[in-house]
Order: structure tokens, then C-alpha cells, then sequence
């Protein structure tokens, strides 16, 4: 049997932190002050500091210079100091308090993400795409500044991709002062994280200096037999050369690896077809299966300031990535039958296997060229950029373990042991290459005192093919080649100021989308063409503390390809005609505002609708709730109680239908009522440098499903209890 390993890039057990916690600690505490005598007076932490968040920041959909409210699209951003205050130490986590975003899973691996209707699977870090291989709930916020949230078509730097949203985290940089700070967490299901971070200037000015960011964690589960070790790193030097440019040179890296990973769904009904109710703890999956996913990325930056007005800013990434499964799915008799499990004797599963590994190499060069111009008596912005990204992603062969099978006798008895299937590798391999090029500009064009227009297009040459290798390594030939020449994405919007604190804005985006299927004449079937239409409000009120946001959207798709459903001969490759369908389409709205009610109150709210019409042959294995209502909330208390801060979240999503459920009768329709999602915190300031935080998930312990079409349990309550101390 041939077992796939790879070595991990840290083995610092969690609880080796708490030692640097301690010492941490008690530094920062001796930084402060000597210890306070009996009948000492101890100066209470002050309130919540009142921040406005409206200074220009480079835009993650045209890299202009811009404002929120100068963003003629619906945008949200996840702030280190929000990160740490709702311990949200995942991208899983941070989506689920991000407005608009409706967050479900196929299993423990693979998560789904949702905006407007359509997945989201653009991810990038820095603006760069960024390898994810399906498992985006693995990004570790411990590594991130910020998390950037863009809904609607991002075309002009994506290229290629879905009119959902994009996905932009921002790495922590180097800075000039000496700083660090330590992080250990505790929790349920045997959760042990640490996170360290050293900022550490190279020489007396600071001119040269470097950041180290560890966060190893080591957690179980609620699911039989699931745990995961997961590691992240990132270690990058930064150095000003002359007054006018900073180099920054960095290297990040990413190891997961799960243990009796899910994967498939549960049942949901008896074989009498009455619901089965099974526990959430309810696993198919072994001890010795697995999901492993590990990703590292070299990267080197240049940003020169030409003068006031230009700049210009270069990246060069090369990520590599692999990921390893043996996995079992639970299926009835044969892997054409559903499960529908005995209630008396817990019988009716049968597990098959499948096992699978590849490795990414992904190359991205990017540069671009920003600043401002005159032209008609008033000043405007331009960028202009190229980027090109190569992928070359192998997938392994393996020898077939579709004759293994184990019949699990009793489910509610099952300890999980089961045979292992015997595999290696083949020796053969397909290596699939994917090269996208671009050209792009923006423009903020100022016509008028109070109105802008926005202006961008991209154009994009797309390739990719496959090319295969024999079990001896010989080269076997190329196969699916796909072009898309000079495609051209534009963007268009304007951005009125009614007032100086409130402005309306309208935007069209365009972003496309190639795919590998071919009709009933065998001929490929061309790019799917998202777009997205908005318009909207943006304002600051209660002197400019609170953001507040009201859009109206249309996100379209045509040509998206469905399996024909009136041709059931294959087609010389062996594959089924597919056919274009037009019309999937979702209306709707996003409520949304954010700021500090007060000095002490810190308020958030966001209701969407998103109405989706699509194909009836189109299936999504996913359910959207029509209606998503996100509320959150922070107090600073005063006084005797000044060290502590309490706060929440509540997440209501309207019912959720799922369609073609297996049933003993055939297939059902299946519907769960509207699900509130309660999250509780406490946080305790035992000085400015040294803080408690618990936290509370699901409150209630609802059980509810994660998925229908696809059905897995969400999380129950959970509980965690974070120290973090600075220096």
C-alpha cells in the first residue's frame, strides 16, 4: 500500500505557547507598571474608541484610490480589531459576518459560499489569486489584516470567474516599531490554538524590518472521529530603498490535516421513509481516512512613488499546493441507492471508497501603474495594469478501489473500524495548464463638483489544456484545448454627492467565465457571461460614525452550460452533451450600516434579499434562503465594570427548500423552517496589554442542516476562551 506523506512545515504543540503566553504576559505587565499595592487605585481601561472608517483605501475592484462611499458597488470590510474581537480565526468564520454572504457545505472539506445567488470561488491575497482547492473555511485569519468583500462582478482583476463576490485578504506587513503579541486559545471539543506575532525593525531606524506570524491549532470535533492539525505561517522581511521605494520579499505557508474528514451526506430518512433524526455526531468515516491540504507561497513586492501624484507597484507570486484524500462515502446496497438506515437495528449503510492526490504550481506576475491627472480644470485618477497567471495542476493516478465496500452493521453502535483499501500509484499522471493574460485600466473621471464616473475594461487572452502520461511517464498526448482570444470585460459607474456625508451611486459590471463541456454536434460551448447591475445609497451619519448602505441589484448568467437532458448517447470523448441556458438571474436588495452608536455602543446590521431564478435542470446542490438578516453588537461598560465588554451576533436566514431529496418512496421535496443563529462574547481587559475573550456559538444548540440538497449538520453550540497579551 502506497501512503502519501508530506512534511509538515511546524510541529509547536499549542500548548508549548502557553509558556510565551506567561513570559508575554508578565513583561507587558512589568512594561506598565510595578505591581499595585493593597488599597493601589487601578485606572480603568477607557471606552470604546469612536472610529470613523472613511479614508481612501486602493478600491479591490478598479485599484483606485477610493472611499467606501466613493465605491460605486457593495463592499465590506473585516478588520483585524473586529477579527480579534469575535475570535474569528478562519475565512469560514469571517464570511458568516459578512453581509449578503450565505455560507452552507457539502462536507467538512468543502465548504459553499454565496452572494447574490452564485458561488463564490474567487479568493485572492493581496489582490493575487490564491490557492484554495475547494477548501476556503481553511484560510487562517492569523496571517491577514484585513478581509475584503466585494459583491457583484469583479472582472476588470479577476479576468475570469463568477458574479458573486471576491474574496481579498490582506497579509500583515512589516512595521517600523518593535511590537509582538500572543494569542492562546482554548475550547470545545479539545480546540488548542496559539498565534504569535513579532514585528522586529533590522536596523535602528527601522528602514529594514521583518514580521513573524505562527498560529498552530490542534482541534476535535463534535462529528465521531473527525480532528484536524492545522499550521500557519508567515515570516516576511520589508525594506525602504531610498525615500521613494519599499521592497517587501515574504513566504506563507498552510498546512491542514484532517482525520476522518466527512464526506457525502446523511441521511435524512428511515427505511420506512419516516426521518431518521440521526445524532450529529453520526460519521462513514474511518480513523485512517483523510483530506490533507498543504500550500506554500514565495512573494516579492516593489511600490515606488514617481512623485505626488504617480506610483507604480509590481508582485511576483509562485505558490505551490498538494492535496491527499482516501476517503469513504455512505451509500445504500450499491453507489446508485441512497442510505435509509433501520431505526431498530441502525443497518441499511454501505461505505465505498475513493482516493485521490494532486499537486499546483501557480505563477502570477502583476503590475500596474496609478496616480492623478489634469485634464478640463479638475484632476482625475488612472490605473493601468497587466497581469498574467500560469497554473499547472497534476493529478495522480491511482489503482481503482471501486470493488473495496464494508457494510456498517450497526450505525448506532459503529466504532468506525473497518478495513482499509489497499491502493498506490499508477505511475500515470494528467497535468492541466491554465494561462490567463490581462490588460486592464480604471479611470475616476471628475465631470462635475458632485458627480463622478467611474470607467474600466479589461481585455483577457484565456488558455488552458490537458496533458496526460502514461503509467511509464511517456507522453500521451494533449487533449481538451480551450481558447478565449481578447475578451473584453468593461465597467461603468457614477457616483453623485447629494451631500458631503451622502452620495448615490449606479454600477454595471461584466465578468466571463470559460467551460469545459461541449453540445450535442460536439462543439464547445462558449463562456458563461456574468454581469451585475446596482444602484444604490451610501452615507455617514451621526458625524460620520455610522456607515450605512441600501443597494438594489440584478446578477445575471447566460450560456451556462446543463446537462441535455433529451441526449443520452455519449459523445466521442465519452462525455454527455451539454446545452446553453440563458436567464439565471437574482433580484434584490442589501440593507446595511456599521459604525459606533456611541462612544461606548458599537452597532452593525444587514438584511438581503436575493430572489434566484434558474434553470430547472440547472442544480446547484446548495440551498439560499431568500432572506439573510445579520445583527451584531458590542458594549464598553464604565465605571466599576470599565475592563469589561460584552457583545453578539444573530444570524436569521428565511426557510430553505431542498429538491430531488432520496426518498424510499423516490425523491421528495424537503423544507427547513427560518433558523436563528445566536453568538454570545465577554471580553475582560485585565490591563491596556493583557485581555480575556469567551465566546459562544450557537447559544441555543439548534440543531439544524447545513445543506439540504447535499445534507450535512451544522455546528452545535460551542465554546471558546481566548488570552492575548502584546508588548
Amino acid at each position: 500500500m502506497s501512503v502519501f506523506r508530506r512534511q509538515p512545515v511546524c510541529r509547536l504543540h499549542p500548548l508549548a505557547l502557553a509558556a510565551i503566553a506567561t513570559v508575554l504576559a508578565g513583561a507587558a505587565q512589568a512594561q506598565d507598571a510595578a505591581p499595585a499595592a493593597a488599597g493601589d487605585q487601578i485606572t480603568a481601561p477607557k471606552a470604546l474608541d469612536s472610529v470613523t472608517v472613511s479614508g481612501s483605501r486602493e478600491s479591490a475592484s478598479t485599484r483606485l484610490q477610493l472611499t467606501a462611499r466613493e465605491t460605486p458597488q457593495s463592499t465590506t470590510t473585516v478588520t483585524r480589531e473586529q477579527i480579534e474581537r469575535q475570535s474569528l480565526t478562519s475565512i469560514d468564520a469571517v464570511l458568516r459576518n459578512v453581509n449578503g454572504v450565505a455560507v452552507s457545505f457539502y462536507d467538512t472539506q468543502r465548504p459553499l459560499y454565496y452572494a447574490r445567488g452564485f458561488q463564490i470561488t474567487d479568493f485572492q491575497i493581496d489582490g493575487l489569486p490564491s490557492y484554495s482547492s475547494s477548501t476556503n473555511q481553511e484560510f487562517d485569519t492569523a496571517l491577514y489584516e484585513r478581509i475584503e468583500v466585494v459583491r457583484g462582478a469583479n472582472g476588470i482583476l479577476t479576468g475570469v470567474g463568477v458574479p458573486s463576490a471576491t474574496i481579498n485578504m490582506i497579509r500583515k506587513r512589516p512595521q517600523r516599531e518593535l511590537a509582538a503579541s500572543v494569542a492562546l486559545t482554548a475550547g470545545s471539543w479539545n480546540l488548542y490554538r496559539g498565534e504569535l506575532d513579532i514585528n522586529a525593525p533590522l536596523n535602528k531606524d527601522g528602514s529594514v524590518r521583518s514580521r513573524l506570524v505562527l498560529a498552530p491549532q490542534k482541534k476535535d470535533s463534535f462529528r465521531d472521529r473527525y480532528s484536524e492539525d492545522k499550521t500557519a505561517l508567515l515570516a516576511a522581511i520589508e525594506a525602504d530603498v531610498g525615500s521613494s521605494t519599499v521592497v517587501t520579499l515574504g513566504y506563507q505557508r498552510q498546512a491542514n490535516e484532517p482525520k476522518a474528514p466527512i464526506w457525502g451526506t446523511i441521511p435524512r430518512f428511515a427505511v420506512d421513509g419516516s426521518p431518521i433524526d440521526l445524532p450529529t455526531s453520526v460519521s462513514f468515516s474511518p480513523p485512517w481516512t483523510r483530506w490533507e491540504r498543504t500550500s506554500g507561497t514565495l512573494y516579492a513586492t516593489l511600490e515606488h512613488q514617481l512623485n505626488d501624484d504617480w506610483s507604480v507597484k509590481a508582485a511576483l507570486n509562485h505558490t505551490e499546493g498538494d492535496t491527499f484524500s482516501l476517503r469513504t462515502y455512505g451509500y445504500g446496497r450499491t453507489v446508485s441507492l441512497a442510505p435509509f438506515i433501520n431505526p431498530t437495528t441502525g443497518a441499511g449503510t454501505t461505505l465505498y471508497a475513493a482516493v485521490g492526490g494532486a499537486s499546483e504550481k501557480q505563477d502570477t506576475v502583476d503590475a500596474y501603474l496609478s496616480g492623478k491627472f489634469d485634464l478640463g480644470g479638475r484632476k482625475h485618477d488612472l490605473m493601468v495594469g497587466v497581469s498574467s497567471t500560469r497554473i499547472a495542476t497534476r493529478t495522480d493516478g491511482y489503482s481503482s478501489v471501486a470493488n473495496w465496500s464494508y457494510v456498517i452493521p450497526n450505525i448506532y453502535t459503529w466504532d468506525g473500524n473497518a478495513p482499509e483499501p489497499v491502493y498506490s500509484k499508477t505511475g500515470a499522471w494528467r497535468t492541466q495548464i491554465t494561462q490567463q493574460t490581462g490588460l486592464f485600466a480604471s479611470a475616476r473621471w471628475r465631470v462635475a463638483e458632485p458627480l463622478s464616473l467611474l470607467t474600466g475594461v479589461r481585455l483577457t487572452d484565456w488558455h488552458r489544456h490537458n496533458d496526460t502520461y502514461g503509467t511509464t511517464g511517456a507522453y500521451a498526448g494533449k487533449s481538451a484545448v480551450q481558447d478565449e482570444n481578447r475578451k473584453v470585460t468593461p465597467y461603468v459607474g457614477a457616483v453623485y454627492d447629494i451631500t458631503p456625508t451622502l452620495s448615490a451611486y449606479a454600477s454595471y459590471t461584466r465578468i466571463f467565465n470559460p467551460q469545459n463541456y461541449k453540445d450535442r454536434n460536439n462543439n464547445p460551448l462558449s463562456p458563461v457571461i456574468g454581469s451585475n447591475a446596482e444602484a444604490g445609497l451610501k452615507a455617514e451619519l451621526l458625524d460620520r460614525r455610522i456607515q450605512a448602505h441600501f443597494a438594489v441589484f440584478q446578477t445575471k448568467q447566460d450560456n451556462y452550460g446543463v446537462r441535455d437532458g433529451a441526449i443520452t448517447t455519449p459523445l466521442p470523448d465519452g462525455t454527455l452533451p451539454y446545452v446553453a441556458v440563458n436567464g439565471t438571474r437574482s433580484t434584490g436588495f442589501e440593507l446595511e450600516f456599521a459604525g459606533m452608536a456611541t462612544n461606548q455602543w458599537r452597532v452593525s446590521a444587514g438584511l438581503t434579499r436575493a430572489k434566484v431564478t434558474r434553470a430547472p435542470t440547472d442544480l446547484i446542490y446548495a440551498n439560499l434562503p431568500e432572506y439573510l438578516l445579520q445583527l451584531g453588537t458590542d458594549y464598553q461598560f464604565a465605571g466599576a465594570l470599565a475592563p469589561l465588554s460584552v457583545g453578539g451576533n444573530l444570524v436569521w436566514q428565511s426557510s430553505v427548500e431542498g429538491f430531488n431529496i432520496p426518498h424510499p418512496s423516490g425523491t421528495v421535496t424537503v423544507k427547513q423552517s427560518p433558523t436563528a443563529i445566536l453568538g454570545l462574547r465577554a471580553s475582560w481587559k485585565f490591563s491596556p496589554k493583557l485581555s480575556a475573550t469567551l465566546a459562544v456559538n450557537n447559544v441555543t444548540n439548534k440543531k439544524y442542516w447545513a445543506n439540504l440538497d447535499y445534507g450535512n449538520y451544522s455546528d452545535p453550540r460551542n465554546v471558546s476562551l481566548t488570552m492575548r497579551a502584546a508588548f
